[in-house]
C-alpha cells in the first residue's frame, strides 16, 4: 500500500505540465495563470496627486501656523481630479485648492487637508503647520516604471486584475484551463431529474466533483454515467480519453465482484501508476496511464471520492498548471478533543475556527455526505497515532 505523498509523486512523473496558452480579457483573467512576467510601462501615479481634498502650499510657508496664529495665503486656482497638469508660476505666500486625486502643481510640495482652514475662497487661513510630502502622492508611489506587476505562472485574482487595468491593459496571456472528463460508474446510478425507482439512487459524486473541478478553473469535457459494464467502461474511455487532460472516474475500483475499473486497465494495456493508499476514507483509490492521459479512479462513496479528489487533484492541477497557489490550503492547528488511533492515516470532517479545531459531528462513514456542511477542513491523522486535546494538527481546508 503506497504513501499519499509517493503517489502523488507518481502522477506528477508521468503528467505532462500544460504549454497550451490563450489570450483572454482581463475581466475573464481571474482564477487563471499567467503565461509572461509583466512590467509597468506606466507609473502609478504618472502624476503627483493629492491625496485629499485641501490646499496645496509650499510646507515651509505653513511653518509656525496655529489656531491662535493662522498662516493667511492667496488662493490662485482651483483643480480637480481629472484636470490635466497645469503649469504654475509660483508666487509667494500662495495655494491652490485642490481636490483628492488631482494633479499638485510644482513647487507645491505637500497638500493640507480642508479641516485644517477656514475653507478660504480667494484666501485661506492654515491653522496647523505641515511638512514636505504631507497628502502628496509621488510619481510612481503605487507602482514605478518597469516594475514587475505580475510574475509568469502567477495565479490571477481581482487584485491582479486591477493592477492591469491600471496600466491600461486589456488583455492577456493565460494558461488554457485543465480539460477533464468525469465517468460515475454504478449500475444503482440516476441523474436527478429521473424518476427515482427502487434500487435506484440520484448520483451525487458527478455534480460534486464537476462543480468543484469547475469552480478552480477547469474545464469539465464531458461527464457521464455508466453500468457495471466492463465493456461499456472500456468503450467510453477509449472514445473519451483524448478530449482531456485528465480523465476522473468515481466508483468500481475496490475487489468486489463488480468493481471492474481495474479489469479494465488492464485490458487496454494501460500503466498502473498505483492502486490502495495508506489513507481513509478512499483506500482503494487508483491512478493509471493510458494513451500518455492520467487516470484517477476515486471510490464511490461520496465522502470518499471528495476525499480522493481533495488529496490528489489539486496537487495535479498545481503541477498541471505550473502553479504552487492552486493546491490544498492547509496549517497547524491545535486539536480540541481526543481522536482515537486508526490503522491507516485518516482525513477527518472537522471545523477550525481561530487556531482551534474540532469534530462538528459524531457520524464518520464515508458514505455519509451532508454533514460536511458543518465543516470547512479535514485533519490529517497519521496512522495509528493517538491525537489528544492540545495536540497540534496538520489541517487542510476545503476549496469552494
Amino acid at each position: 500500500m503506497i504513501e499519499v505523498e509517493k503517489a502523488r509523486e507518481k502522477i506528477q512523473h508521468v503528467l505532462a505540465q500544460q504549454k497550451e496558452v490563450e489570450t483572454v480579457s482581463i475581466l475573464e483573467a481571474a482564477g487563471r495563470v499567467c503565461t509572461e512576467d509583466i512590467y509597468a510601462k506606466v507609473a502609478v501615479p504618472h502624476f503627483p496627486r493629492a491625496g485629499m481634498d485641501g490646499y496645496a502650499i509650499v510646507a515651509k510657508e505653513s511653518q509656525g501656523a496655529n489656531p491662535q496664529e493662522p498662516i493667511c495665503l492667496k488662493v490662485t486656482e482651483t483643480i480637480f481630479a481629472g484636470d490635466a497638469e497645469q503649469a504654475f508660476i509660483k508666487a509667494h505666500g500662495t495655494a491652490v485648492r485642490i481636490m483628492t486625486g488631482a494633479p499638485i502643481p510644482k513647487p507645491y510640495d505637500a497638500v493640507i487637508k480642508q479641516e485644517w482652514t477656514d475653507y478660504g475662497e480667494t484666501q485661506v487661513n492654515i491653522y496647523r503647520e505641515i511638512t514636505s510630502g504631507r497628502n502628496y502622492g509621488e510619481v510612481g508611489e503605487d507602482v514605478y516604471l518597469n516594475q514587475k506587476i505580475i510574475s509568469k505562472y502567477q495565479l490571477l485574482n481581482s487584485r491582479t486584475v486591477g493592477i492591469l487595468a491600471a496600466q491600461g491593459i486589456t488583455e492577456i496571456k493565460v494558461l488554457a484551463p485543465i480539460k477533464v472528463g468525469i465517468l460515475a460508474t454504478g449500475s444503482e446510478l440516476i441523474s436527478p431529474g429521473s424518476p427515482l425507482v427502487s434500487g435506484k439512487i440520484y448520483d451525487s459524486n458527478l455534480y460534486t466533483l464537476a462543480s468543484l473541478i469547475q469552480t478552480s478553473g477547469g474545464k469539465i469535457v464531458f461527464k457521464e454515467y455508466c453500468s457495471d459494464d466492463i465493456g461499456e467502461i472500456s468503450r467510453i474511455i477509449q472514445e473519451k480519453v483524448n478530449e482531456v487532460d485528465l480523465l476522473i472516474t468515481t466508483g468500481g475500483v475496490s475487489v468486489g465482484e463488480k468493481d471492474y475499473i481495474p479489469h479494465v486497465i488492464q485490458q487496454l494495456e494501460g500503466e498502473l501508476l498505483f492502486h490502495f493508499v495508506n489513507m481513509k476514507p478512499g483506500t482503494p483509490v487508483m491512478a493509471s496511464l493510458y494513451q500518455n492521459k492520467v487516470l484517477l479512479n476515486l471510490s464511490g462513496n461520496p465522502f470518499a471520492a471528495v476525499v480522493n479528489l481533495h488529496v490528489f487533484y489539486w496537487s495535479i492541477l498545481a503541477y498541471f498548471m505550473n502553479c504552487p497557489e492552486l493546491n490544498l490550503e492547509k496549517r497547524t492547528v491545535q486539536l480540541t478533543e481526543d481522536l482515537k488511533p486508526s490503522t491507516l492515516r485518516r482525513f477527518i470532517r472537522a471545523y477550525e475556527e481561530n487556531g482551534f479545531v474540532s469534530l462538528k459531528s459524531i457520524v464518520h462513514y464515508s458514505s455519509v455526505f451532508h454533514n460536511t456542511l458543518e465543516t470547512n477542513c479535514l485533519i490529517d491523522q497519521p496512522a495509528k497515532k493517538q491525537l489528544s486535546k492540545g495536540d497540534y494538527v496538520t489541517v487542510y481546508y476545503w476549496k469552494f
